[in-house]
C-alpha cells in the first residue's frame, strides 16, 4: 500500500536511506525540507500485514524524482515499480531522474518503465557523472540518441 509520509516514519526512513546509500545518504534535514516544500510528495510503501515501511520515493510536483530506495530484504518485489508507478500517475506521465553513470541496474529499471536517456551532468555525484532520464506519455523515442 502506498500513504503520504508520516512524522512517525522518519527513523524507518533513514534506516532505509542507510543502508541503501551507506557512501552518501540523504541526512534527516533532507527530507525535512522536502516534507515542508512538497508535503504531498514524500510517499511511502507499506506492508500490507503491517505498517512496516518497505520503501519511499520523494519527488518534486512537476515528477522529478528526488529519491527512491526500498528495504533491502523487499528489492524485486516490485515495490519500486509501483512508487515510480504512482509519480507518473500524479504527475500526468512525465517524470525525471538522475542515475549515477555506474548504476547499470537502475538505468536498466527505468528504461523497463518506459524512460529514455536524455543525456549526462558532468560533476553531478561528488565522484561522478549523473545520467538523466525522462518519461513522458507523449514521448517518441526516435527523438533520443542511443547511446
Amino acid at each position: 500500500m502506498i500513504r503520504k509520509f508520516k512524522g512517525k516514519d522518519m527513523k524507518e526512513i533513514l534506516r532505509i536511506e542507510r543502508k541503501a546509500f551507506p557512501k552518501v545518504p540523504y541526512d534527516e534535514l533532507i527530507f525535512i525540507s522536502h516534507i515542508e516544500l512538497y508535503p504531498d510528495n514524500f510517499l511511502v510503501y507499506v506492508g500490507e500485514s503491517s505498517d512496516k515501511i518497505l520503501g519511499y520515493i520523494i519527488f518534486r510536483p512537476d515528477g522529478h524524482i528526488v529519491s527512491i530506495a526500498v528495504d533491502s530484504m523487499h528489492r524485486r518485489k516490485r515495490i519500486e515499480t509501483k512508487l515510480v508507478e504512482e509519480v507518473l500517475k500524479v504527475s500526468n506521465g512525465i517524470a525525471k531522474v538522475e542515475v549515477r553513470e555506474s548504476n547499470k541496474i537502475a538505468q536498466m529499471f527505468y528504461k523497463k518503465l518506459g524512460f529514455f536517456e536524455l543525456g549526462s551532468i558532468f560533476g553531478f555525484y561528488e565522484d561522478e557523472d549523473a545520467i538523466v532520464m525522462i518519461h513522458s506519455s507523449d514521448m517518441d523515442e526516435s527523438l533520443f540518441t542511443k547511446r
